[in-house]
């Protein structure tokens, strides 16, 4: 079993980097290995396949109100046209042992055509996105046609989104970390240096903001205010939709829920409880491709960054780490590029537009890319999303470390590598919250989809998956999409087809790896 999963995963990224699929709808991927019995044992010998788990309607519900004004405070959009978006917040316990709660924001997605007796499907993920804005992603893209069929609740991460949000670093503490301290003249090692004693002070405020539970903003936290929201339904399971980061949650929910859990979508997944080393490698290689690929649709769209725009985007990247673009970083010009690629319009004509801001900064006007980077640390460089991914990273590099890894990493990931190191800074001197277990059997084989041009986290992470669902003793349907964006449920109705048919009353049937087009 675990070789074969290890193919089948694999083959499942590869097939998505180098199929192009022209017809619409979904397409049979490359045959990976033999015929498996599917379903809640996997290696049994059963001659009929098993029922799935039902998933239920709540017999209870939180207090949905419109969001309005809400969507537009926090993340200055509007619901997608035809879609009704409502917010609660419910109050979760900080931790198991305290009477002291948190509010946890959380936001629900439907149609008119939504049935009123549908189960809900619910969504995190993590610390990538805060889960609310991810789901109005899929609310406005083409995976919208799954809520017209199931509604989908959003649950924020603690300390992001909608819900109680954390205000801990100072304005200072923020500057530093969110350019990692670019400038003039500034080799690796300064830049690590100034970015740890950053990272190192505003740990210490935040722990003393938040004491005496400056740990309780992590996965295992996360995963339990799933459960909390399932026991306020009253519903026996759970239909769980873990994009990016947020396949670690549902993966820890899995762990400690096992009897709760209906349904597991591991959508554009990262590996779990991966150390801090390995994890960011395997993203600055996954991220560098998602670029690469950008340049190259830009160029076929007859974009503004030309035939090589690789370069041009390398070279604003190498301004920005000088201190020679108008103020913004290199992580700046970074997290504007990719962010836009994982949320905005990546047709012909977006393509067009976020390579125009490109084009335009190597010129020396910067605006249009200034507005893309104040967008994405809108969302990304907020303090409980630091809290959050510092808490669950394990196994840090010290900072004199991180010169070597940039060396290490620079030839197959050069625009990329500098600012994954730096990242790693970040979090220099936070504790860090004890490792989630790994689920030791799973009720249902999940569904994984897999972009292979992940802009936050790239297609290389998931195979770190394959010890986790091995040892799992699972069989996972892999669905591959060649698009940009970040998960492919949000921008492909081809995959929400996929999980209409993984939501069914039996297991799955072969082709256990599939492909959806561009």
């Amino acid at each position: 079993m675990p070789s074969t999963l290890r193919a089948r995963l694999s083959a499942a990224v590869l097939a998505a980097a180098t199929i192009t699929v022209l017809a619409a709808g979904c397409a049979v991927g490359p045959d990976t290995g033999p015929d498996i019995v599917r379903g809640d044992r996997p290696g049994g010998e059963a001659t009929e396949a098993p029922k799935l788990p039902d998933l239920q309607v709540p017999d209870r519900d939180l207090n949905w109100r419109s969001c309005g004004d809400k969507l537009t405070t926090a993340y200055d959009v509007a619901a997608p046209a035809g879609v009704l978006v409502q917010c609660a917040i419910y109050d979760a316990p900080v931790d198991p042992d305290s009477d002291e709660t948190i509010r946890i924001g959380a936001m629900r997605a439907t149609t008119k055509s939504t049935p009123k007796q549908a189960p809900p499907l619910v969504l995190t993920s993590g610390t990538d996105l805060p889960s609310s804005r991810t789901l109005l992603a899929l609310a406005d893209g083409d995976g919208k046609t799954l809520l017209d069929r199931h509604p989908i609740v959003a649950v924020d991460f603690r300390g992001t989104g909608l819900g109680a949000t954390v205000d801990c670093l100072t304005n200072a503490q923020r500057d530093v970390i969110s350019s990692n301290a670019a400038g003039p003249r500034r080799d690796v090692e300064a830049r690590a240096t100034e970015v740890g004693t950053a990272a190192r002070a505003a740990a210490d405020l935040c722990t003393e903001t938040l004491s005496p539970n400056q740990l309780a903003y992590s996965v295992n936290a996360a995963a339990r205010d799933l459960e909390g929201l399932r026991e306020r339904w009253g519903v026996d399971r759970l239909g769980l939709i873990g994009v990016g980061d947020g396949s670690s949650v549902a993966l820890r929910y899995a762990a400690a829920h096992p009897d709760q859990l209906g349904r597991l979508v591991l959508d554009s997944p990262v590996g779990y409880n991966v150390a801090a080393r390995e994890s960011t490698a395997a993203r600055v290689r996954g991220v560098q491709k998602s670029l690469t690929t950008f340049a190259q649709r830009c160029a076929n769209a007859a974009c503004a960054l030309g035939s090589d725009g690789a370069a041009v985007l390398r070279r604003v990247i190498d301004a920005g780490a000088s201190g020679d673009l108008d103020g913004l970083s290199d992580k700046q010009v970074l997290d504007a590029v990719t962010t836009a690629i994982a949320l905005d319009d990546m047709s012909p004509a977006g393509i067009k537009k976020l390579g125009a801001a490109v084009a335009d900064a190597d010129h020396g006007d910067t605006g249009a890319l200034r507005s893309y980077a104040s967008a994405a640390a809108a969302l990304r460089g907020t303090d409980g999303r630091l809290v959050g991914r510092c808490n669950d990273l394990r196994g840090r590099p010290g900072l004199q470390e991180l010169s070597g890894l940039v060396k290490d990493w620079f030839g197959e990931a050069p625009m990329t590598a500098l600012t994954g190191a730096l990242d790693l800074a970040d979090c220099d001197g936070w504790g860090s919250t004890d490792a989630p277990a790994a689920p030791e059997s799973l009720a249902v084989n999940p569904l994984i989809l897999v972009g292979a041009n992940d802009p936050f986290n790239g297609s290389a992470v998931v195979d770190q998956l394959t010890q986790t669902l091995s040892a799992a003793k699972a069989s996972p349907t892999a669905v591959t999409w060649d698009g940009l964006g970040f998960s492919v449920l949000a921008h492909s109705d081809c995959a929400a087809g996929v999980l209409d048919e993984y939501l069914g009353a039996e297991p799955m049937k072969a082709p256990a790896t599939r492909s959806c087009p561009a």
